[in-house]
């Protein structure tokens, strides 16, 4: 058997054992390590036909074995079988029972899918910038680890929330901000909010935590959140026409937090112009020469 396992297979050969392996389980969600009873990596092959028909890998796949593959159950795209919310359904199940999503690859769940595997695949588009803000922050509520190289404690995580809390002079972090080594501080902030109010199953943060975040004036409500982080934009689009006599109109123009002032203003005139903006911000915003689209007045 031992010679067997090395020995190269010709694509009808290994498409037998994609059959077999699928009149058994009933599938073609073939664990990554998976291995025959004769020693072929079919777990390997199979995903190394997904990669070559998504685009991955230069491709020997044609029509024929395509669909010869469909007939017992192959699934190009994990994704597509499922919707987001069940396999988040998912996650949550076994995070509620082990603590954590180092869900290891070969895991199925109880409903018979491979979770493990979808994990790993959404671990491979995170890396590859396929998967979308709102899916990150779904995941990392629960806990969510990218890199396993990259795991932090939360006292690691709470060094680098005052260190821009010692650049900005507060906590406001974008939910998309990332430190210069990657590490997404605007997320786990997210979290930590989520995790003060009870929110989606989040274990509570402890009083020492909570404690030493307010120490570095943590904001635990989002209406507050937004409100502190309008008037921040005013205080800094206000220092910058006191320096330069003009309103930094330009998206390029950024404020101290990675925000563009020029798309915020922006943002506030299309506001202004739908009657979308209270009476106390419109005299703030008139005050610094920002009024509505259409106006006899323009941005100064």
């Amino acid at each position: 058997m031992g010679e067997r396992t090395y020995r190269r297979q010709q694509w009808e050969e290994w498409y037998q054992n994609a059959r077999a392996y699928a009149d058994t389980f009933g599938n073609l969600l073939v664990p990554h390590d998976y291995v025959t009873a004769d020693g072929y990596r079919l777990g390997r092959w199979i995903e190394r036909q997904r990669a070559m028909h998504n685009g991955v890998i230069p491709s020997s796949l044609d029509r024929e074995r395509c669909l010869a593959l469909e007939r017992i159950g192959m699934v190009w795209k994990l994704e597509k079988r499922l919707s987001w919310e069940t396999w988040m359904a998912m996650v949550q199940e076994y995070h509620q029972e082990y603590g954590d999503l180092d869900v290891p690859t070969d895991y199925t769940a109880k409903n018979g899918c491979q979770l493990g595997y979808w994990i790993k695949e959404q671990r491979k588009k995170y890396k590859g910038g396929y998967l979308a803000e709102k899916q990150i922050r779904d995941l990392e509520r629960f806990d969510m680890i990218w890199s396993f190289y990259e795991r932090k404690d939360w006292e690691d995580w709470l060094r680098l929330a005052e260190m821009y809390y010692q650049t900005h002079g507060n906590l406001l972090v974008p939910a998309s901000y990332q430190t210069a080594d990657g590490d997404r501080l605007g997320s786990w902030i997210f979290v930590q909010r989520e995790r003060y109010w009870g929110a989606n199953g989040r274990r509570p943060l402890s009083r020492e935590q909570v404690k030493a975040l307010e120490q570095i004036s943590m904001v635990w409500g989002l209406d507050r959140v937004r409100e502190e982080k309008w008037n921040a934009m005013v205080r800094w689009i206000e220092e910058y026409k006191n320096q330069y006599g003009c309103l930094p109109l330009r998206p390029s123009m950024k404020a101290p937090d990675g925000r563009s002032m020029g798309n915020w203003i922006s943002l506030q005139r299309t506001a202004l112009t739908r009657g979308k903006v209270a009476e106390d911000r419109k005299m703030r915003l008139e005050g610094l020469g920002i009024y509505p689209f259409g106006s006899t007045k323009t941005p100064l």
